[in-house]
C-alpha cells in the first residue's frame, strides 16, 4: 500500500515536506484519524471490512472522492477505477451524497509455470466463486477479470476467461478430465498442420507417377519437331530408331495398375507421331523414285 499512496503523492507533487508519511497499521490509522492525530488516510479493504464500515459510517469522517481516477489509472496500470455509487450505504439518507470516485489495487494471482493445468482451473474456480458476487463497486461477474499486468498471461487462463472451464471437468474424472483437457489442446494445433498435409497426398502420389511420362512427352515433342523441320531421307531411318527406343522406354516405366491408362494414352501418341514419321517417309520415296 505505501508503494502506491507515494506513487499517487509524486503524481500531485506532494511527497515533499511537510507532508509526513507514517506507516501504521489499518486499525492504528483508524485510530489515528478518529482521534485527528493524522488528516488522513489511505486504507484498503472491502464492504465487509469492519475498519472500512466504521469509516465509512462517521459522520466526522469524509470519503474522498478523486476526480482524475481514470488519469491515475493510465499512469499506475495496476490501479482501476471503480466507482462507489450514490446512496449505496444509505438509499434513505442518500448515503454518500453523490458517486465516489475511488482506485482500487489490481490483485494477480501468479503461479509457476510448470504448475499442473488442473490446479489452475482449480484456483480459477475458486477465485470466480470468491469474487464474482456483486458488491458495492462492482457488478456481478465483473471479477475476476484478465487484466494486462506485467506477468505473461497463463494459456489456460486465457482459454477459462473466453470459453469457461472445460466442459470435461464436469463429466470425468478430474485428473483424467484435465489429460485429455491438454491433450486437445496439443492435438488442435498439430491437426491444422496434418489436414492439409494429408489432403495433399493423394495429388503428391498422383504427380509422383505421372511425372515419369512427362520426360517421355517432351522427347516425342522434340522429335516431332526435328521431323517436320528436317523432313530429309537421310534423317528419316534416324527418327524410325528414335522412337523405337522412346517406345521402348515406356513400355519399361513402372507404374501401378491405377496409371495404366496413362501408359496406353503415351503409346496413342506414341503411334500418332509414328504414323506422321511413315506419311513423311511415303513422301519422301515417293518425290525419290
Amino acid at each position: 500500500m505505501r508503494k502506491f499512496a507515494i506513487d499517487l503523492l509524486k503524481l500531485n507533487n506532494s511527497a515533499a515536506p511537510p507532508t509526513v508519511l507514517l506507516d501504521l497499521s489499518s486499525a492504528a490509522a483508524n485510530k489515528a484519524l478518529l482521534e485527528g492525530t493524522v488528516d488522513a488516510v489511505m486504507i484498503l479493504g472491502t464492504e465487509d471490512n469492519s475498519l472500512v464500515k466504521e469509516l465509512l459510517y462517521t459522520p466526522k469522517v469524509k470519503l474522498m472522492s478523486l476526480r482524475q481516477a481514470e488519469a491515475y489509472t493510465r499512469l499506475i496500470p495496476a490501479l482501476s477505477h471503480v466507482v462507489l455509487p450514490q446512496g449505496i450505504l444509505d438509499v434513505s439518507k442518500k448515503m454518500p451524497s453523490q458517486d465516489v470516485h475511488l482506485l482500487a489495487v489490481t490483485t494477480s494471482l501468479i503461479v509457476r509455470k510448470d504448475l499442473h493445468p488442473a490446479l489452475v482451473y482449480l484456483l480459477l474456480d475458486a477465485a470466480v466463486e470468491i469474487h464474482s458476487n456483486v458488491g458495492w463497486v462492482n457488478k456481478k461477474g465483473e471479477f475476476p477479470s484478465p487484466k494486462e499486468m506485467s506477468f505473461p498471461s497463463s494459456n489456460y487462463a486465457e482459454r477459462f476467461y473466453k470459453s469457461g472451464r472445460p466442459f470435461l471437468l464436469d463429466y470425468l474424472p478430474f485428473g483424467i478430465a484435465a489429460f485429455v483437457d491438454r491433450t486437445i489442446l496439443i492435438m488442435i494445433p498439430v491437426a491444422i498442420i496434418l489436414i492439409p498435409l494429408i489432403r495433399s497426398i493423394p495429388w503428391l502420389y498422383s504427380w509422383r507417377h505421372r511425372r515419369k511420362f512427362y520426360h517421355w512427352y517432351r522427347e516425342l515433342k522434340n522429335l516431332e519437331l526435328e521431323m517436320m523441320e528436317s523432313p530429309e531421307p537421310e534423317d528419316i531411318s534416324g527418327y524410325h530408331e528414335k522412337i523405337d527406343r522412346i517406345e521402348a522406354s515406356i513400355n519399361r516405366i513402372p507404374v501401378p495398375l491405377a496409371f495404366f491408362d496413362e501408359v496406353y494414352s503415351l503409346r496413342e501418341h506414341v503411334d500418332l507421331v509414328r504414323g506422321k514419321l511413315i506419311r513423311l517417309s511415303n513422301q519422301s520415296k515417293e518425290g525419290n523414285p
